[in-house]
Parts: C-alpha cells; structure tokens; sequence
C-alpha cells in the first residue's frame, strides 16, 4: 500500500514566498491587465475581470506545479488540473462576487477593489492547494 505525503509537506517558508511572488506577478498581470482593457479599449470591468482572470488561472496553474509543489510534478497533470480548475473557479467566483459588490453599492475604486480581493483570495488558496490540489 503506497502512502500519500503528509499534505502539510507541501507548506514551507520557501513555498510560501513563491506563492506570493507568483500572486504578485499575478495581480500585476490581473491589474495591468484590466487597467488597460478598461482605460484603452473601453471595455467594461466585469468582461474586462473575466478575461484576464482567466488568462491569470492558466499561468497560476503552471507556476504553482512547477515552482511551489514541484513534488506533485509526480502526480498526473490532469486530476491536478481539474482539481485546480475547481478550486480556482471556485475562488474566483467568490472574488468575483467580492469585486462586483466592492465596486457595485461599495462604489470602490475597481483597482482597490482588485487589490482586497487578490491578497485575501490569495491567503486562503496556499492552504486548499497545498492540501487538496498539489498534494
């Protein structure tokens, strides 16, 4: 009977910062990004959000695999990627929520708005990867 790495293995100080930095380059991506949907092109926040958000998951996704739980490199690709794909969705429809009511009856700045959401979000994602995608 093979055993499963404690999932508590998957959380470190070293793995902790490059979460963050991964979150950072994120949300400068996720910022940028929508700043300049927004600003430039005209688009509305909410699509301009959806698009970039989505463009953010994907390299979240390949990062966090290789940099932050590369012992899960062992693991099949693709129940990580479900997994992460539901708890990133999962998270991101609840920051979504967030966001649209910061910046809907709040009437926050979208980039403040941006910025709650992402660092807290973020904060509660390290423990459920750690635990249920990257084991």
């Amino acid at each position: 009977m093979r055993e499963r790495p404690s999932s508590s293995g998957n959380r470190s100080l070293a793995g902790w910062l490059k979460f963050i930095a991964i979150g950072l380059g994120g949300y400068l991506v996720l910022t940028g990004g929508v700043a300049a949907l927004v600003e430039m092109a005209d688009w509305g926040k909410r699509p301009a959000y959806i698009v970039v958000i989505a463009i953010v998951m994907c390299g979240n996704f390949y990062a966090n695999r290789r940099f932050v739980y590369p012992q899960s490199k062992q693991r099949k690709k693709g129940s990580q990627a479900a997994r992460f794909l539901f708890f990133a969705l999962l998270f991101r429809l609840l920051e979504y929520a967030a966001y649209s009511w910061l910046i809907g009856p709040v009437e926050m700045h979208y980039v403040i708005a941006i910025t709650l959401t992402s660092a807290v979000g973020y904060l509660i994602k390290y423990y459920v990867f750690s635990i249920w995608v990257f084991r």
